[in-house]
């Protein structure tokens, strides 16, 4: 992982980023308000997902008003909504970025992808995020590598590097109740 900043863009992508259509970072690293207003401007024009990370609510308000539109696999590898402090997934019900105060321009309220698998999400969660707002919710699998295989024990990899328990449609680090993934298509979801 590296901490955002301009020059890791040409650093980690190399010196072309026209294949680059969407990345996904944490608004609370330093530098990332910085790199989501240069990434989503020429000459990059990238999508800025935000996802994997512990940013507060008003930090992600800021970083959809740096210009970030969309949220990725909400409830999943961030923050825990909370009444108190809704965190990323509070977002899913903001009509726009306009309710963070003294700014002028307003932004689009941003998109949002739900893994509707079964596995990541209760029923309950998924409906009550589908149902904030359905034509911003982009719905996914979190489907890997060994999916369509028969259940068994299967060996780590480049990016989860322990043994993977397959049982069913649920991909566990064997011996753990820690989720890997699925193995949902999404027509299955």
């Amino acid at each position: 992982m590296l901490n955002p900043s301009e020059s890791s863009v040409s650093a980690t992508y190399g010196p072309s980023t026209a294949s680059i259509k969407l990345l996904t970072l944490a608004p609370e690293l330093p530098s990332s308000t910085a790199l989501t207003t240069a990434l989503t401007q020429p000459p990059y024009n990238i999508r800025v997902s935000l996802g994997h990370s512990t940013a507060s609510y008003a930090t992600g308000l800021s970083a959809l008003q740096a210009g970030a539109t969309c949220l990725t696999h909400v409830f999943n590898a961030m923050e825990p909504l909370h009444h108190r402090n809704p965190g990323l997934a509070g977002l899913i019900a903001s009509s726009s970025s306009s309710e963070v105060e003294k700014k002028e321009e307003t932004k689009p309220a941003c998109y949002y992808s739900l893994i509707a698998d079964g596995i990541h999400l209760h029923p309950a969660t998924l409906t009550l995020a589908f149902r904030a707002d359905p034509t911003r919710c982009i719905l996914i699998t979190d489907s890997i590598e060994v999916a369509g295989l028969p259940d068994g024990l299967y060996p780590g990899n480049a990016q989860v590097a322990h043994p993977q328990r397959k049982a069913g449609n649920r991909v566990t680090v064997e011996g753990t109740e820690t989720l890997i993934g699925s193995c949902c298509g999404i027509d299955d979801c």
